[in-house]
């Protein structure tokens, strides 16, 4: 079992999973993770993994709390993803071409072969519902911001294999479940 902390939520992978927090790994931090300049800077998915030789992206987002929808409405969440997932796939290979061992050649071996097509699983957990948010309108936003994350990453995968789920009511994942950490989402404290 591999244990992850990411916003707030911690996430459990069973033992069929090789997951790692890619920005604490050194592949990332002593490479990629270095290219940075005003204004700009690497992105990166919080998890990679691996179950069963299929290679997969994982971004996690806590938008739980008062005021928080809001303050994120104007995000292009979208877009963000697709950078996160282009700059983490960039940054393995080139740690692979560098030499460096462990996960990142491995999930490029995975998607070398056979032609495993990536799996990006965008967790996002939020509250039910925006303030005087009708559940049909919620559902209709809830749609088109999945279609647009599967429109940002069709450079690198199929819309079948994008997920966007709230890790804290529904993980479609295999051998993964999810909880709140304490003092997580409404309590938390932010910036």
């Amino acid at each position: 079992m591999t244990d992850l902390d990411v916003d707030g939520i911690r996430f459990t992978f069973d033992d069929n999973w090789s997951a790692v927090k890619w920005d604490d790994t050194d592949a990332y931090n002593l490479h990629i993770g270095k290219l940075q300049g005003p204004g700009h800077g690497t992105k990166a998915v919080d998890i990679i993994g691996l179950r069963e030789g299929l290679p997969f992206l994982f971004e996690v987002k806590d938008f739980r709390g008062p005021g928080i929808a809001i303050a994120n409405l104007h995000r292009d969440l979208p877009l963000e993803i697709g950078f996160k997932a282009r700059d983490t796939t960039a940054g393995l290979v080139g740690a692979v071409s560098r030499g460096v061992t462990g996960l990142p050649a491995e999930w490029l071996a995975a998607v070398a072969s056979d032609h495993n097509i990536v799996q990006v699983v965008a967790w996002i957990a939020e509250d039910s519902a925006r303030p005087g948010e009708p559940e049909h309108k919620r559902k209709v936003r809830l749609s088109e911001r999945e279609a647009s994350i599967a429109q940002r990453l069709a450079w690198l995968t199929e819309r079948r294999r994008i997920r966007v789920e709230d890790p804290l009511r529904e993980i479609s994942v295999r051998g993964v479940t999810a909880r709140s950490l304490a003092g997580a989402g409404p309590a938390r404290p932010r910036p």
